[in-house]
């Protein structure tokens, strides 16, 4: 029965493969060619570095404790808008009147303020309605018609700077929900997207968090600037520019200007400045060794661990070695000598077991 089945198989299926086929000869592959991954490549890097994105940050005094129904007290709003082939276009800041104070918590604005910006909790005369701040700021993300692009801030800040936006939206006639992400998720983006392969969260966080441009000229705010505050909102953007400019525009060959990182102190942390000590070492040694020559000589003993070369060793070792040998040999020790009597007589006596040098000679 078998056989009969397989023999029907055969005749509706046809000759097989091997049957068609004489020994020896090879099968012909149909040609796939691959596509152009030179263009592909070319149109997403372009795509990149092309792109436009807005960097965000908003300074509060303080967070309030999770029953309050203000949990921050938004102070000072940076942004800048960025692009991996232009480095920083412009740039966004402004300081925000924090309005009333909840009751009980003064002292904690206050020392949350003092620890980190220093930005007055009132009478702040460079400070602005919440209102007119966010007009502004929805002015210069969006300035033309069409689709609102999305934030990226850090992923820290993303919980405060998210309150801070809806609740100074509270004044306005137009609302708009601005999207907010990470700038974290941003890197780990561009990276897969050029290199076909997800960096890990640990080193995006590093590179994102370097205090190589913490004072560097045109980062921080004019008031912080001139107040030498390290903490700006406005500081932070940039410096989130700059790390993303210094890791990775130069994967692109991208010539870094001075719109993508301070080229000053970038210039200056790439080259190495060798730094000479200048000592008066001969000077040192000679009145240094002298004096504790002339007590070793005196005591008869050396300290634990201290070896001194004797007149008739032929090594030649470091400069105090042959500074001592020098000394031995010299014809005007015995003048040297007697003036450490005069220096060691009020430490040491005859009564405490010792004889001055004019004694033993």
């Amino acid at each position: 029965m078998a056989r009969e089945w397989r023999a029907a198989q055969g005749k509706d299926s046809g000759p097989s493969e091997k049957q068609g086929r004489r020994p020896g000869m090879l099968v012909p592959k149909q040609s796939v060619s691959p596509p152009d991954m030179s263009s592909l490549s070319l149109k997403s890097d372009q795509a990149l570095l092309g792109g436009i994105f807005y960097f965000l940050n908003i300074f509060s005094h303080g967070e309030l404790p999770p029953h309050c129904e203000q949990r921050f007290l938004p102070c000072e709003i940076g942004c800048v808008k960025y692009s991996l082939q232009e480095g920083i276009m412009a740039d966004f800041h402004s300081f925000i009147s924090p309005g009333e104070i909840p009751r009980g918590f003064r002292f904690h604005c206050q020392a949350a303020s003092d620890s980190s910006h220093k930005i007055p909790i009132s009478n702040f005369e460079l400070g602005h309605d919440q209102a007119t701040v966010l007009q502004n700021l929805y002015r210069f993300i969006h300035p033309n018609p069409g689709n609102w692009p999305p934030i990226y801030c850090k992923s820290d800040d993303r919980a405060r700077v998210n309150w801070c936006l809806k609740r100074m939206a509270r004044a306005l006639e137009f609302r708009q929900d601005l999207e907010l992400l990470t700038v974290e998720d941003l890197v780990v983006g561009i990276y897969q997207q050029k290199f076909l392969k997800e960096p890990s969260k640990t080193w995006v966080r590093s590179l994102l968090d370097v205090a190589m441009w913490d004072y560097s000229s045109n980062t921080r705010c004019k008031w912080h600037e001139e107040n030498d505050i390290l903490f700006c909102a406005l500081a932070v953007c940039k410096r989130m520019a700059y790390c993303i400019s210094n890791s990775l525009a130069t994967l692109f060959g991208i010539q870094l200007t001075g719109a993508h990182v301070p080229l000053q102190d970038y210039e200056a942390s790439n080259s190495v400045t060798p730094k000479m000590v200048v000592l008066d070492a001969g000077r040192y040694q000679k009145n240094h060794y002298i004096s504790f020559y002339c007590i070793f000589n005196i005591l008869g003993d050396y300290p634990s661990g201290v070896k001194i070369s004797g007149q008739n060793s032929s090594v030649r070792g470091r400069g105090i070695t042959r500074l001592l040998e020098s000394i031995s040999n010299s014809s005007s020790n015995i003048h040297k000598f007697s003036n450490c009597e005069t220096s060691l007589s009020p430490y040491m006596s005859q009564k405490d077991g010792y004889k001055s040098f004019s004694s033993l000679s």
